[in-house]
């Protein structure tokens, strides 16, 4: 398997904060976001990592790449810039993705994480899950409250099979989310560009998996542990204080 993590937009919201540092670069006890997901990826034994950045952001990431505890352990690595340089003409997140897998040419099955999450579990247990049925998985948090919920890719289970998905739903059906991050097989990384030739949203991945799920089994595994998805100045200011508090 390999590893992606999607780090190609602009945090408008975060602004004036990420004016000159990328979202993902941003600290949390004492690090770098980044540097949080990559501790979660150790399960995975991933063959290689891919973070995808654009041009605005290119010489941080180079740097973080040039110092990060990704090259202690000896796992590949590789940035994908995309030809962009504002937030009105970002790639969007499955655009970035088709871009990239075209790119690089990867032929493996992924494991897909957006770039602002921050958060506590380990991914070898869904790892383990997915591997058990060689279907697309999205990681899922019951976040216990349908008013927060309304922030998010909103799933609906059936067992353990997505049977419905909206995106930030005004009346979600349900508490449980998708945390943005997935697990594909290879032989649906394909369905990227199928999807976008169809003048499908090149940006929230919730759209491509309601997509996918009505043609394709999808499955959702829901995670222990705390998430945060780092989105605002609020979310971030109040992720921060907190894990300063416990240092």
């Amino acid at each position: 398997m390999e590893a992606i993590i999607l780090c190609g937009g602009f945090a408008t919201r975060l602004e004036p904060l990420t004016l000159f540092i990328p979202k993902p670069l941003l600290p949390i006890e004492g690090k770098p976001i980044l540097d949080h997901i990559m501790d979660s990826l150790r399960g995975l034994e991933a063959k290689r990592v891919i973070i995808s950045t654009n041009e605005k952001f290119e010489d941080q990431f180079r740097y973080w790449m040039s110092n990060n505890i990704a090259r202690e352990s000896g796992t590949p690595m590789e940035l994908v810039v995309e030809p962009t340089t504002t937030n009105a003409n970002k790639f969007g997140a499955i655009k970035g993705l088709d871009y990239l897998i075209k790119k690089l040419r990867v032929d493996d099955d992924v494991a897909i994480i957006a770039g602002d999450n921050y958060y506590s579990f380990d991914l070898k247990d869904a790892f383990e899950s997915f591997g058990g049925r060689r279907a697309p998985l999205v990681l899922l948090r019951d976040v216990g409250s349908k008013e927060d919920a309304k922030r998010f890719g909103v799933v609906e289970l059936e067992g353990q099979r997505v049977v419905r998905f909206e995106e930030k739903p005004q009346e979600p059906r349900t508490t449980m989310i998708s945390t943005g991050i997935y697990m594909l097989p290879k032989d649906t990384l394909g369905k990227f560009d199928e999807y976008l030739r169809g003048g499908n949203n090149p940006d929230a991945p919730g759209y491509f998996l309601k997509w996918l799920a009505s043609e394709n089994p999808v499955y959702g595994f829901e995670c222990k542990g705390e998430w945060f998805d780092i989105g605002t100045l609020d979310t971030y200011r109040s992720v921060f204080e907190s894990h300063a508090k416990k240092r």
